[in-house]
């Protein structure tokens, strides 16, 4: 079905009018997400991370951005159950930012602490949160593509149970790779005609058009980033490091071709056991490409993570990925770690 034969998704979200009670379980009671539950939040965050051992962890920091953003309302997209102690065991929220092109495609959050499970609070706040996302879509003047989301490490067998019970299909997979920077490292090459320089603040618009004209582009269920959402979740982050970062131009037009923007993630690095520069994100225009530009954006990213003493270089990719990006970063050294799954149910 193309997107000219969709009809709007305010009729395909068949968005509830009310939520779902959750329920009192062990006492609990539920109320929205403030920035004052944020010390809460991240107190639960890190023992469901370290007791299911995520390949991603998160910062206190990453809690508190997302209080932030106009398109967000945490008031009526996040709730949380707290104990008689008034200590939070329980959250979920829908996380949804509308796009002109592309694809609409809110993604579910939650998290249930190791103690009070198995009594169908994780279903009840997968649920809530899904009747979140119907109502954030049916809201939304469009006719573009949708799906409702939900991602999980591919070896945590009790959130792909979830998932699947209530009625979510795996759709792709992602899998995290990383290189040893011990290694000899690749050469800065770059095609004739092709300058690679380090990520400056002047031309981070362009490197945002550049994203949104070749990643979004290509890459499956992708959409354009708006400037809002690029500063606040890609370049005024907690962990992103410009030093790291680089941008490749045309020299004969000083446009953007390419880029890579990378970060450190220290609340990964106790649980990993290692230092880890990781790239974020890293784009060629689609005319610019099999040029070795790619190549080249990573090779200066590893030696700049070189040079700051790290250890890895990280990144993650789809396994699907149409530009062929699995093998390249293979012939890069990268190896293939631990895998990520997408699931998702499509507003068809």
């Amino acid at each position: 079905m193309t997107t000219a034969n969709l009809s709007p998704v305010s009729e395909r979200a068949q968005a509830p009018d009310r939520l779902p009670v959750l329920p009192a379980t062990e006492g609990l009671s539920w109320r929205a997400l403030t920035p004052g539950d944020v010390p809460a939040w991240y107190a639960l965050v890190s023992t469901v991370e370290e007791h299911d051992d995520a390949v991603e962890r998160s910062s206190e920091r990453d809690l508190a951005d997302v209080f932030k953003g106009t398109w967000r309302d945490p008031a009526r997209d996040s709730v949380g159950g707290f104990d008689a102690q008034g200590r939070l065991r329980a959250f979920a929220r829908s996380e949804f930012e509308p796009v002109t092109a592309g694809t609409l495609a809110p993604i579910l959050f939650g998290a249930v602490h190791p103690e009070y499970r198995r009594r169908g609070i994780g279903r009840a706040l997968i649920e809530w949160s899904e009747a979140r996302a119907r109502q954030q879509l049916g809201a939304v003047d469009s006719s573009l593509p949708a799906r409702i989301r939900v991602f999980t490490d591919d070896h945590h067998m009790g959130a792909k149970a979830l998932a699947e019970s209530t009625g979510f299909t795996p759709l792709r997979w992602y899998v995290e790779m990383r290189r040893d920077l011990a290694q000899p490292l690749p050469g800065v090459n770059p095609a004739e005609g092709i300058r690679i320089e380090g990520y400056s603040a002047e031309r981070d618009e362009e490197v945002r058009v550049t994203h949104n004209e070749s990643f979004a582009r290509d890459h499956w269920g992708s959409s354009p980033i708006s400037a809002e959402s690029w500063q606040l979740q890609v370049i005024n982050t907690e962990g992103f490091r410009p030093d790291w970062s680089f941008v490749a131009y045309d020299t004969a037009t000083g446009g953007v071709v390419g880029y890579t923007l990378a970060s450190a993630y220290k609340q990964d690095w106790e649980a990993q056991g290692f230092s880890e520069g990781w790239t974020d994100l890293l784009g060629v225009r689609r005319e610019y490409r099999g040029r070795g530009i790619a190549g080249a954006l990573l090779a200066a990213s590893m030696a700049a993570f070189a040079e700051s003493g790290i250890e890895y270089a990280g990144l993650d990719v789809d396994t699907e990925n149409p530009t062929g990006a699995l093998g390249a970063y293979t012939r890069l050294g990268y190896d293939r770690c631990r895998t990520g799954v997408l699931y998702a149910k499509e507003l068809s």
